[in-house]
């Protein structure tokens, strides 16, 4: 299913990540999972959606995925004040990830990094990007300019059709659903 809002927000309150000992416990979680600085997904995104990040990273970490997401990670950037020295490490980050999940909200049309970092990614690890769409209602993702040109990536709650509970890849042409592991691998 596509991820809508609501969905994340459940989480966020069944989970009470709101709560800043709770999103403490999520840092420490995603830390255990990728101690030798490895990431499995490079979550692009805008700080403005931090309620559904939080969500989302619990969703992967409780998947077995580690997530790099610079605020979590790297509190010390400066967001105010992006320089080379930000730009030097993002790079670095996106080298030692396996995907990235391009977060897409009604806020990502004003970000000035998460194209590039879209753009960046492609070209590195050779089209292992993903859109994360988040949608205000439940309905079919089509993508927008150059964001259709990337498979998109899918959450399902529940056991349905033969597919169980976990992330998926749904290819460009709609038609079949690969899970995670297996897209970051090749293994379809």
């Amino acid at each position: 299913m596509i991820i809508t809002k609501r969905f994340l927000n459940s989480v966020a309150i069944d989970n009470h990540i709101l709560n800043e000992a709770n999103q403490n416990r999520i840092l420490y979680e995603n830390r255990a999972l990728n101690e030798d600085q490895n990431y499995d997904i490079f979550l692009s995104h805008r700080y403005l959606d931090k309620v559904q990040v939080l969500a989302l990273v619990h969703l992967f970490n409780r998947e077995g995925f580690s997530v790099y997401v610079d605020w979590l990670t790297d509190g010390q950037l400066d967001r105010s004040n992006v320089d080379e020295q930000t730009a030097d490490l993002l790079r670095k980050r996106m080298k030692s990830s396996k995907c990235l999940a391009y977060l897409t909200t009604q806020n990502i049309a004003n970000s000035k990094w998460c194209p590039w970092e879209l753009g960046y990614f492609d070209g590195l690890k050779n089209s292992k990007c993903c859109i994360l769409p988040v949608m205000d209602y439940t309905t079919d993702f089509e993508g927008q300019e150059y964001l259709g040109l990337y498979p998109y990536l899918e959450y399902m709650d529940h056991t349905s059709y033969g597919i169980r509970s976990g992330f998926y890849i749904c290819d460009k042409t709609h038609s079949r659903f690969i899970k995670l592991t297996d897209w970051f691998n090749n293994f379809y």
